[in-house]
C-alpha cells in the first residue's frame, strides 16, 4: 500500500470519528490500534498498555497537580 494512501486513509477514519462525536483520545486510540493492526505482529492492548504506561508513569508529572493543590488549599485557608 502505498504512503499517500494510508496517510489519507488514517486522517480520513480519524476525521470521521471526530465527527461523529467520539471523544478524541478515544479516537486516536482507535484509530491507533486499527494501525498496530495492519502493520505489526504485537498485540495492540499489550503495547498500548505499555506505551500508556510508561508515558503517564514518571514523577516529573505530580508535581503540576501538587502545586495547584497546594495553591488551591492557601487559596481557601486565606493563608
Amino acid at each position: 500500500m502505498p504512503e499517500l494512501f494510508l496517510t489519507i486513509f488514517f486522517i480520513s477514519i480519524l476525521l470521521l470519528f471526530l465527527g461523529s462525536g467520539v471523544w478524541v483520545a478515544i479516537s486516536m486510540i482507535g484509530v491507533s490500534s486499527i494501525g498496530m493492526l495492519i502493520f505489526t505482529t504485537r498485540p495492540v492492548g499489550d503495547a498500548m498498555a505499555t506505551t500508556i504506561w510508561g508515558t503517564s508513569s514518571s514523577w516529573t508529572l505530580t508535581a503540576l497537580p501538587l502545586f495547584v493543590w497546594m495553591g488551591e488549599i492557601l487559596f481557601r485557608t486565606k493563608l
